[in-house]
């Protein structure tokens, strides 16, 4: 599984983490205090769970701890595969799962750019604060195209390039132990057209903004640009 490095959260600072994180108002002050960003468009993005209809598949990848689960119920008809590297973080999400009593979710671990999903299985694909942790987000990017049905759509966070001083400063220390950079808004965008998806839509939001785009329906013509 390359390409990946330990999430920081599935260590020491895990406690912490999964505290702040299910409190949506005490993570807005933690993000604009250390990152200087808006982490609401996180807890904004997890309101397409409750838009999927009966039967639908989602996948959430990295699934982290397990924090959008807090959009899906126990009644919600889907299937709902929760994919993470880190086995620890894994473990939280099954705790969060079993206490929201959430019997349609499945625990997988693995690589966002080597996808243990079919191809064109999944209608709705998550994607929170993952892309800006790997060094080849564009084969993750990838693997999101394969898995999705056609006309589904992927919706996620990434941390970008044009952060604050002190949030450049953080990922440039992390550089140093192997940590990828964020990328850059162009190529955010270049890099879901570049998969295959369309619509790409970017929050205007700076160092860390929202994302989504869809497969398409039918198969594009060769050289078509996509919007």
């Amino acid at each position: 599984m390359a390409g990946q490095v330990p999430n920081a959260c599935a260590g020491p600072f895990g406690a912490f983490y999964d505290f702040y994180i299910e409190r949506p108002r005490l993570v807005q002050v933690i993000a604009r205090v250390i990152w200087g960003i808006d982490a609401s468009v996180l807890y904004a993005g997890m309101k397409s769970i409750e838009e999927v209809g009966s039967g639908a598949v989602i996948a959430d990848v990295p699934c982290g701890g397990g924090v959008a689960l807090r959009a899906l119920t126990p009644a919600q008809d889907v299937r709902y595969l929760a994919a993470d590297l880190d086995s620890k973080m894994l473990r939280r999400a099954r705790q969060r799962a079993e206490k929201r009593s959430l019997r349609q979710v499945e625990l997988l671990q693995a690589d966002m750019s080597e996808l243990p999903f079919g191809a064109a299985q999944v209608d709705l694909f998550l994607s929170f604060s993952g892309l800006h942790m790997i060094s080849d987000p564009a084969a993750a990017l990838a693997e999101i195209n394969r898995c999705l049905k056609p006309g589904g759509r992927v919706v996620g966070t990434t941390f970008l390039s044009d952060g604050s001083r002190r949030a450049r400063a953080i990922f440039k220390a992390g550089s140093y132990r192997g940590h990828a950079l964020p990328p850059d808004r162009d190529r955010l965008s270049s890099g879901l057209k570049a998969a295959g998806l369309v619509e790409v839509r970017l929050g205007p939001q700076r160092g860390f903004t929202s994302f989504e785009a869809w497969k398409p329906s039918r198969p594009q013509p060769s050289g078509r640009a996509s919007s």
